[in-house]
């Protein structure tokens, strides 16, 4: 594969969950030096942490993970973040966990042994095509993001929020024209700590007298940032 070529994938961030060892010393070795960011996990629940502290465009995940397994995970960051691209790679590669696979939302299916490097990286370059192609999107008054980088955009220049706004204006944007409830937040954004609404509230004023644009407050339920 030209260097070219993986060269795109330089802009983006790739989880890999793996519990055996010798599995994800193998992914390490092939893909961290082409990502801009590599993050790894033992375990569904560390890969879901990780999925939280992180902006993570593509998430490689075996299925027999400790304390949350594969689907479980997928299901959790799913809640989150609708879009999250995901590879399952498992040694049972039986008619059933393909389809679950696909089922719980995964782009692709890789079986253990990995042994065609060359596949892997290809099975991942299709999987972000999308990303790599994807143009801004319009979400009124001037402002448009670019999910593939996740960059905000105000009449043309970049514009950067702090970084809790942040975390909130992007997962408004995952839930684009979906309600995105105070739970949802807690989780996101605080790490799963109770956090008082008015607090909530002042972020999202913040958020919304910065770029200028209308997110609706679906009372004592959460957000709603329409396109």
């Amino acid at each position: 594969m030209y260097k070219s070529t993986l060269n795109l994938l330089n802009n983006f961030s790739i989880l890999v969950t793996e519990s055996d060892e010798l599995t994800r010393e193998m992914l390490r070795h092939e893909l961290r030096e082409h990502f801009g960011n590599f993050y790894e996990a033992k375990d569904g629940l560390e890969g879901f942490e990780i999925f939280k502290k992180n902006r993570i465009d593509i998430i490689i995940t075996g299925i027999q993970l400790p304390k949350l397994s594969g689907f479980e995970m997928i299901q959790e960051i799913q809640r989150l973040k609708p879009e999250q691209l995901f590879v399952v790679v498992t040694s049972y590669c039986t008619d059933q966990n393909i389809l679950k696979s696909i089922q719980s939302g995964a782009v692709s299916f890789l079986c253990k042994p990995i042994t065609d490097t060359q596949n892997l990286k290809t099975t991942i370059l299709l999987a972000l095509a999308s990303r790599i192609e994807q143009k801004h999107t319009d979400i009124g008054n001037g402002v448009s993001i670019d999910f593939g980088r996740e960059i905000i955009y105000k009449d043309g220049e970049a514009l950067f929020l702090s970084h809790l706004n942040n975390k909130i204006f992007w997962l408004l944007c995952y839930n684009l024209n979906m309600l995105v409830t105070y739970e949802m937040i807690e989780d996101y954004v605080y790490n799963s700590e109770s956090v008082n609404k008015s607090a909530i509230q002042m972020s999202i004023l913040r958020i919304k007298k910065q770029l200028g644009i209308s997110i609706e407050n679906i009372i004592n339920s959460g957000y709603v940032l329409k396109k």
